[in-house]
């Protein structure tokens, strides 16, 4: 049972699939990820100057990551395309530095991190149910906004309140205090 009102439960578009919510999920788990190293980078600034460039650029993109994890979870099509291309080039260059002998990809941690979590993000959106997810008509996307429930609820309230009648209320004073009471 749900608790929201009924202008918002019925402005609400059903998903049909998960993916988009699942995706968005990985992608805050590696924005987090990446926020920390961006973040973890910054002492090693105060020896090497080229350090600063580094986490705050990592940061910066830890931050475009958790917008657009917030955008894919609204199933916005240009957050979908943005994610896409993000991942796929994370995952590329993941890969060149496996194959590189530069030893960059040692130990379970990396190879999750830099493969798994891209992979799968990559997967369930171009799965047929990701896929799914973000096709919708002009009309469902433009129900969805929550603008137009907010209206609506207004709306509704307004008509409520037009059709009840005013209460009035009858307050006579029965009895009157004797003393006045000292503070």
């Amino acid at each position: 049972m749900s608790i929201a009102s009924p202008a918002v439960a019925a402005n609400a578009v059903p998903s049909t699939t998960s993916a988009p919510e699942i995706a968005s999920v990985l992608v805050v788990t590696q924005a987090s990820l990446s926020l920390v190293a961006g973040l973890s980078a910054i002492p090693f600034a105060i020896v090497e100057p080229g350090f600063r460039a580094l986490s705050l650029i990592t940061i910066l993109i830890a931050i475009g990551m958790f917008w657009l994890a917030r955008n894919l979870r609204r199933q916005r099509r240009w957050a979908r395309r943005w994610v896409i291309a993000l991942e796929a080039l994370s995952l590329v260059a993941s890969l060149l530095l496996t194959v590189l002998p530069i030893g960059a990809m040692r130990g379970p941690v990396p190879v999750l991190v830099n493969l798994v979590l891209p992979a799968a993000v990559l997967w369930l959106l171009w799965s047929r149910s990701g896929r799914a997810a973000f096709k919708q008509t002009g009309d469902q996307t433009r129900a969805a906004l929550p603008e137009v429930a907010l209206r609506r609820e207004s709306e509704s309230i307004v008509i409520a309140t037009n059709n009840t009648s005013p209460v009035t209320m009858n307050c006579q004073r029965t009895s009157r205090p004797s003393s006045p009471i000292p503070l």
